[in-house]
């Protein structure tokens, strides 16, 4: 992994120099509208206006990628995309039709058929999220997973996965959980595969419960336990990966898991919290969540800026001149 990580830089370091330049790689009618940076096996790609976030996503990719590669024991089969989404879209067509692939509140998604992703820009810090960063580490998680084991991985275990390849378990999961198992009951695992597409209530919660079931395996099974069920996937049904990897049924773990979060997310708060607790608790993920939102703006608005300086004069003249 070394040396890939080494060329991954020295990529990195001609797609930066090239961007920086104005030397930006498009193919097409396309050429004049559209940047991209190559690394590794993702081509990253963005319309000429988001140029800088689409520089500062590639350098965090160089040190992304090669650690999911690593954490998952998985290389890409084949490049594949991943396309920064303007707020609105609407400009170009072929953007609007990756748009309208997924559900609204969706900050990115993958469709590993055709080896394209998306990044939404103005939702990623929605939950589960948090930046670019970890939208890319989570969308990339799910080509790897793909390319893994195809078919056999259902939904809910790629979601938890990937969710927990992009960052630690947190407050706000936390909180989204609690809430969840303490204003409804806790579905089989089997069943969350359907919330993924439901409300964006019901998708926070399937998230949150994936998310901690893998984390909870993490820590029964060791940090290796993704990678094993993963390598037996490949040749056999989930539930039958899932044994051999482990070497317990996956009822059985899911009963396990169910009992330790029913305790320690549903009636530990319960019986030992308060109004005032809680309250304390949805006030200071509020605030995080404005905290986060007014940074997401702030970088929005500098890279906004950044582009309109790099803006030859013939175009802004022009632009003038059209307002």
């Amino acid at each position: 992994m070394k040396s890939r990580s080494t060329s991954l830089s020295r990529d990195l370091t001609i797609i930066a120099a090239g961007l920086l330049l104005g030397g930006i790689v498009s193919a097409g009618a396309a050429a004049a509208e559209r940047a991209s940076a190559v690394v590794g096996d993702c081509t990253l790609e963005a319309p000429a206006a988001l140029s800088a976030p689409l520089a500062q996503l590639a350098r965090d990719a160089a040190g992304i990628l090669p650690r999911l590669e690593a954490d998952l024991g998985v290389r890409a089969a084949a490049p594949y995309r991943i396309v920064l989404i303007p707020a609105d879209p609407s400009a170009d067509p072929s953007l609007a039709d990756l748009d309208a692939a997924a559900p609204p509140w969706a900050a990115g998604f993958m469709l590993p058929a055709r080896r394209l992703g998306a990044i939404r820009i103005a939702k990623a810090d929605r939950y589960p999220y948090g930046d670019l960063a970890s939208v890319l580490a989570h969308e990339a998680t799910h080509m790897l997973l793909h390319d893994a084991a195809g078919s056999n991985l259902p939904r809910w275990f790629g979601e938890g996965v990937a969710t927990g390849e992009e960052r630690a378990w947190g407050l706000r999961d936390i909180l989204v959980y609690s809430s969840s198992l303490l204003t409804g009951g806790l579905p089989p695992l089997a069943d969350l595969d359907a919330a993924f597409e439901a409300s964006p209530g019901e998708a926070r919660a399937a998230y949150a419960a994936a998310f901690d079931f893998v984390s909870w395996a993490r820590r029964r099974h060791g940090a290796r336990v993704v990678r094993d069920v993963l390598r037996a996937a490949r040749a056999a049904p989930f539930d039958v990966a899932w044994k051999q990897a482990t070497g317990i049924p996956l009822d059985r773990s899911e009963a396990e898991w169910r009992r330790g979060s029913l305790l320690l997310y549903r009636w530990v708060p319960a019986l030992t919290g308060t109004t005032s607790l809680w309250i304390g608790i949805t006030i200071l993920a509020l605030l995080a969540g404005a905290r986060r939102r007014a940074r997401s703006r702030a970088i929005l608005e500098r890279w906004q800026a950044e582009g309109e300086s790099v803006m030859p004069a013939d175009e802004g003249a022009r632009s003038r001149e059209e307002e």
